[in-house]
């Protein structure tokens, strides 16, 4: 079976690359949701050096900020859903177009990610593409990998990626309190 991986960052990426190795894998990394641009570069260029110590095969979409600008405005508390589909969506997309049989993310490696909705979204992408959706836990293996990037000297984000997030990480009056 062919699949293709969508990548999010190096970090989530190392466990995916374990767990299916010996797979016939393709890596695609597509994340218009990452702010600034200086933090889309750092996580690109780390992936990049990964994906070529690894000498996987690889792909890179163009950067396209104002398409998810445009997909979650007015509509930030769907803001993740939102994004899984647009960048599953593309990912789907090309994963038909390179002919392989099934996608997956490693979006599934980090805890800090909602699985029930990626599962979602992913399977709604990919029956529109004709193609199957893989669904797996990394999780256990997060903190393992982010110190496995770190020897590494991969760059390891410490936010989703998206310029919300982003101010709920540093803003201390946006952060959500305990219930």
């Amino acid at each position: 079976m062919r699949l293709l991986v969508h990548a999010c960052c190096a970090p989530c990426s190392i466990p995916a690359l374990r767990h299916f190795a010996g797979e016939d894998t393709l890596y695609l990394y597509y994340n218009p949701n990452v702010h600034p641009f200086r933090e889309y570069r750092s996580r690109l260029d780390s992936w990049l050096q990964l994906m070529q110590e690894e000498r996987l095969t690889h792909r890179v979409l163009g950067y396209e900020p104002e398409e998810w600008m445009r997909t979650v405005a007015f509509h930030e508390e769907r803001r993740c859903e939102l994004c899984y589909r647009l960048r599953l969506g593309k990912a789907a997309e090309v994963a038909a177009q390179e002919g392989c049989e099934a996608l997956t993310t490693t979006l599934f490696a980090s805890p800090y990610q909602k699985h029930e909705l990626l599962e979602r979204e992913g399977e709604e992408a990919c029956m529109s593409a004709g193609i199957r959706f893989v669904v797996w836990d990394g999780s256990a293996y997060y903190r393992q990998a982010r110190q496995e990037a770190r020897d590494r000297g991969l760059y390891a984000q410490s936010y989703c990626g998206c310029l919300l997030s982003e101010r709920e990480r540093y803003d201390k009056s946006r952060r959500k309190l305990p219930s």
